[in-house]
């Protein structure tokens, strides 16, 4: 058994070393929604690491359209005309999501897309 314990010359014992809590939380872990987990973690990921921002920002102004007027027909008046073409992390929070739903409609009529995106992809990064 090792001793946690240095000798000094004058025989006194002394600490090896002060403990230091290391990943420790000392304090109490706060409770949080499904919804407000999916955002904190997609902030604490990088953007280009978002599924849904890389898909929807290297398409077309033509597929941007098709997306945002399939999401309109979810929330009427969501997206204006003038919004086409631009990217993904311009919209809130909200129409991101709605950007979401239309893109997994979409992604059933062909290869262009992945299969799915998650719902939590409309979180962003700071």
């Amino acid at each position: 058994m090792t001793s946690l314990v240095n000798k000094t010359s004058d025989n006194s014992a002394t600490a090896f070393s002060d403990v230091h809590l290391i990943h420790a939380r000392v304090d109490q872990v706060k409770s949080m929604t499904f919804r407000e987990f999916q955002q904190r973690w997609r902030q604490m990921r990088k953007n280009n690491e978002n599924p849904a921002l890389r898909y929807f920002n290297r398409q077309s102004d033509e597929f941007k359209f098709c997306v945002l007027t399939l999401a309109n027909r979810e929330q009427l008046g969501a997206f204006k005309l003038e919004e086409i073409g631009k990217p993904f992390e311009s919209f809130d929070v909200l129409r991101r999501e709605l950007i979401i739903k239309a893109m997994n409609k979409m992604s059933r009529w062909s290869e262009m897309l992945p299969r799915r995106f998650s719902i939590s992809d409309c979180f962003l990064s700071d």
